[in-house]
């Protein structure tokens, strides 16, 4: 794999870091007609790999990260009745899963890590619940994930696992998607393994994945009753992108973080932020680097601080009202909230190398106690 290490421009979309060789293999796969489902030879082989990741006994690669959790939910047998708890911040469809299998969906409050913790979700785990979703969200493991899964365990309900952000993230000493009942990964073009669109549903139950993988499109595939069938397969183009990305993507991970590990030491010397996440070594080591959250004191501030960001062309995401990974946007919410999700702010990491990632992180100290300071006179 030839990377310029010379590039100085910060490299947002990391997919492009492995451009030539998914030119190489899409052009093999399209000139050698290639492209169906069946006898396709990259599906299989960045089904393997994507299962071997996190340590699962098989993958189903489908065409979203939307389309995996909805076929999780239908494969676990959630029905009219019962009902699903999803955190309050994550992508819209993880409700919407739930939804259309005509579950009722209950929202868990999140606290400072974006995730419910296993206090949060216990008062709404009963007799009626039929799957529990949780979302290792911004780049960074769910904190207490080790303790839901065993705790669900014990009360024998499913664990969905939401990795959409999550390729390379560890946590418990295991990787992410390593603690569902079922995990779902997503490929589309933001996300660290960038197809356009695609994703991956894993997990060790052989049926499940064989009757996932029936009902989204393999018609070779048997199931023990006739059921309704789909088409949600990833195409065999698209796990040609996918699998330079994945040979990539310890190396890139790896330079996120020391880039990341600049960016919130001199963080920390800026006044006015409330709380910097990941902050430890332990933290940065466990996530993957790509984003550096913020907790501002004012939702006000987080705007402001945001808008100034994009001037100064650094990406960064504020979930400001209407933001469709916040439960405000959608048709159920909370009981209440443990935090005021708009004071929050994160900061994308580009990918550099090493000898520019002093510079860009003085430039990110620059911007963001100018504005600070701005605010608070």
């Amino acid at each position: 794999m030839n990377i310029d290490r010379h590039r100085v421009t910060p490299v947002y979309q990391y997919s492009t870091l492995t451009a030539a060789e998914q030119v190489r293999l899409a052009a093999d796969a399209i000139s050698g007609g290639d492209v169906a489902t069946f006898g396709a030879r990259h599906l299989p082989e960045v089904e393997r790999r994507v299962a071997a990741r996190a340590g699962r006994a098989g993958a189903v690669a489908v065409d979203s990260g939307s389309a995996a959790l909805a076929l999780a939910v239908r494969a676990l047998g959630v029905r009219a009745g019962q009902e699903v708890v999803i955190p309050e911040v994550g992508w819209v469809s993880i409700g919407t899963a739930a939804a259309q299998a005509g579950a009722t969906v209950r929202v868990a409050p999140v606290d400072r890590t974006l995730t419910p913790s296993w206090e949060q979700l216990a008062p709404l785990v009963g007799p009626a619940t039929g799957a529990v979703v949780l979302a290792h969200l911004r780049g960074r493991p769910a904190p207490d994930i080790v303790r839901i899964a065993a705790e669900l365990a014990e009360r024998q309900i499913p664990l969905i696992e939401d990795g959409a952000q999550a390729w390379g993230v560890t946590v418990g000493g295991r990787p992410a998607g390593a603690w569902g009942t079922v995990a779902a990964f997503s490929a589309q073009t933001y996300k660290m393994i960038a197809v356009g669109e695609g994703g991956f549903l894993l997990a060790d139950d052989l049926d499940l994945l064989s009757f996932v993988r029936a009902v989204a499109g393999d018609t070779r595939v048997p199931t023990p009753e006739a059921v309704w069938r789909g088409k949600q397969r990833m195409t065999e183009v698209s796990a040609a992108l996918a699998l330079p990305q994945l040979d990539h993507l310890d190396a890139l991970t790896a330079d996120l973080r020391r880039l990341q590990r600049r960016l919130v030491d001199r963080l920390l010397t800026v006044e006015g932020i409330s709380e910097i996440i990941p902050r430890t070594a332990r933290d940065i080591e466990d996530g993957n680097g790509s984003l550096t959250g913020m907790w501002l004191p004012t939702p006000d501030t987080a705007r402001r601080l945001a808008s100034d960001y994009w001037r100064a062309g650094l990406r960064c995401w504020w979930p400001g009202p209407g933001d469709l990974h916040t439960a405000g946007a959608w048709p159920v919410q909370p009981a209440r909230s443990m935090v005021e999700i708009h004071s929050y702010l994160d900061l994308q990491t580009p990918w550099l190398p090493s000898e520019h990632h002093d510079s860009f992180a003085d430039h990110v100290a620059a911007v963001t106690t100018r504005t600070l300071c701005e605010v608070a006179v």
